[in-house]
């Protein structure tokens, strides 16, 4: 095989103004991986950067992020995986993507995929669990501590929910009501509307009328800055989507510590040691998924010739339900 398929960017727009490109089949850096993919994940992060463009894209750039497949040939660096191996990987966002055929993978970057875990779940899992696990890891205490996570039903909601749990935080959570029987069962202690003008205060009573220890923002920046008043003293705020410039509180009084996640970011600024603990995260968080320990929303699984399509459904409909690609 000389060429492969990949679904190509030309200047930012909409979804379906992706083209489908045969493509030289690439080969793999000292340190990279050429992967056969067999299904493709999508984030939110995939069309907003389609819509607005990125400083490293030129046309005929790869989008995606998220994905899983076999290695098909290892770069000479490369010694610790074996063609054939099942992976799942979050990709580099300056680099040609995860909507094709085959995708160039940083090898550090791999999470083998457990026997017992299926294609599309090992799919479902990098993006947002590994950025649910980054905002954790900001947290030095959860054990009996209040923790608020809004946007809780979203897909890296749901990670933090599960693995804020598994380390004994009391969780608290908005999301839209149908995530909230769920959310129940998984053990959150108070759910709310995130529609409801008093969302906020419903859960503080919840929580007793006691300040939270910790706010996993999923929103935006805005509303993390917005909740840094309902923090208790040295408390955290971890946010997702953007960053607080500024601590809008007086200096030397709540002494608030503020938090950003940016998971595609350690592609360019981790180091070996940050990804080897982000892999082994990653590959410990399967073996949950596999054994019924952690849980996926609902998957909605396409075909390779109609991504573009599905994908404007996800920014259209997207309400919960992780959404995959299947490669043919």
């Amino acid at each position: 095989m000389t060429h492969t398929q990949a679904w190509c960017w030309h200047a930012p727009g909409e979804p379906d103004q992706l083209t489908l490109t045969r493509q030289a089949l690439p080969t793999p850096g000292p340190d990279e991986v050429l992967i056969a993919n067999r299904i493709i994940a999508f984030n939110p992060v995939d069309w907003k950067l389609i819509e607005q463009g990125h400083p490293h894209w030129q046309p005929g750039h790869v989008p995606g992020v998220d994905g899983m497949g076999t290695l098909v040939a290892l770069g000479a660096n490369v010694t610790h995986l074996r063609p054939g191996t099942r992976v799942a990987y979050h990709t580099d966002l300056r680099h040609g993507g995860s909507f094709a055929r085959h995708t160039l993978v940083p090898a550090r970057a791999l999470m083998p995929v457990p026997d017992a875990l299926s294609d599309e779940a090992a799919a479902a899992l990098p993006c947002p669990g590994l950025t649910a696990w980054q905002a954790l890891a900001k947290l030095p205490h959860l054990h009996g501590e209040a923790l608020l996570i809004t946007g809780a039903g979203s897909s890296v909601g749901r990670f933090a929910v599960q693995l804020a749990l598994q380390k004994g935080a009391r969780v608290f959570a908005s999301a839209s009501p149908r995530h909230h029987q769920w959310l129940k069962q998984l053990g959150v202690q108070g759910v709310a509307d995130y529609r409801d003008p008093d969302w906020l205060a419903q859960l503080q009573a919840a929580n007793g009328g006691e300040p939270f220890e910790g706010i996993i923002d999923l929103v935006s920046s805005q509303q993390a800055e917005a909740l840094l008043p309902a923090l208790g003293y040295y408390g955290h705020m971890v946010t997702v989507l953007g960053r607080i410039a500024r601590n809008p509180l007086p200096a030397f009084s709540h002494c608030h510590s503020l938090h950003e996640i940016a998971l595609g970011a350690q592609h360019a600024f981790g180091s070996d040691k940050q990804w080897s603990r982000l892999v082994a995260a990653g590959v410990a968080m399967m073996a949950q998924m596999a054994s019924g320990e952690l849980t996926l929303p609902p998957l909605v699984v396409g075909d390779f010739d109609a991504l573009p399509s599905l994908l404007t459904r996800v920014k259209q409909e997207g309400q919960g339900e992780k959404y995959l690609v299947r490669v043919d």
